[in-house]
């Protein structure tokens, strides 16, 4: 499923503290539509997202440079997704009016099939946390905020096949974030605890979400 093909954002209101989509042939209904289904089919959804209502209220826009854009599910290599990318929101139009000037937001990206799919070990692990992101600055959300755990690109090991990276924003709705006490199991020291554990702790709406696939060269 390639997204990409049917929506163009645009970023601009920069004065209203707000970044607005325009969406070109495709109903916003229909995207919201087309990521659960992908997040379903994927099982990001109840694996990592663990409540089954979700609805995205605008899209997590994630690029590597050279057209090595995240969309939701495609595939990309480890060595290509070594360097913090930059990372953009547009809010539905609908949840944009809601958005505040002080309001604040976290993302991360998870891991949850660390070592293996079918290995919790490790999983999920946490790859990246950073909070207090402002709505000022959807256009690049990689500039401003405080990071809590800098940015490590997949590693996934040899022969583990293709693992799920899956970024999530979340809006801060009570304290401010705390970083994880550690990268495998978020911390927690619970096989298959992460991210929605990690939310549930500190407050967070998951507001938007996108992902790939990248597995080791030696498969």
């Amino acid at each position: 499923m390639n997204l990409v093909r049917n929506f163009r954002p645009v970023l601009f209101h920069r004065s209203r503290f707000l970044a607005r989509p325009i969406v070109n042939r495709m109903p916003l209904v229909t995207i919201s539509s087309s990521i659960k289904d992908a997040l379903i089919q994927n099982e990001i959804i109840p694996t990592v997202i663990k409540d089954e209502q979700f609805v995205p209220k605008g899209l997590l826009i994630i690029s590597y440079g050279d057209g090595k854009d995240v969309v939701m599910g495609n595939k990309l290599t480890p060595e290509k997704t070594q360097e913090t990318p930059k990372i953009s929101f547009a809010p539905n139009t609908d949840d944009s009016a809601a958005i505040d000037p002080k309001d604040r937001f976290t993302l991360i990206l998870t891991d949850p099939d660390a070592p293996t799919k079918g290995d919790k070990t490790w999983s999920e692990y946490c790859h990246y946390v950073v909070k207090d992101l402002e709505p000022s600055h959807f256009d690049d959300l990689s500039s401003n905020g405080v990071t809590l755990a800098p940015y490590i690109g997949p590693g996934p090991p040899p022969k583990t096949k293709f693992h799920r990276y899956v970024f999530l924003l979340y809006k801060q709705l009570g304290s401010s974030p705390e970083a994880p006490k550690d990268r495998p199991n978020w911390g927690t020291g619970v096989p298959g605890s992460g991210a929605d554990d990690y939310a549930s702790k500190h407050g967070l709406e998951l507001w938007a979400v996108n992902f790939f696939f990248a597995q080791n060269k030696d498969n």
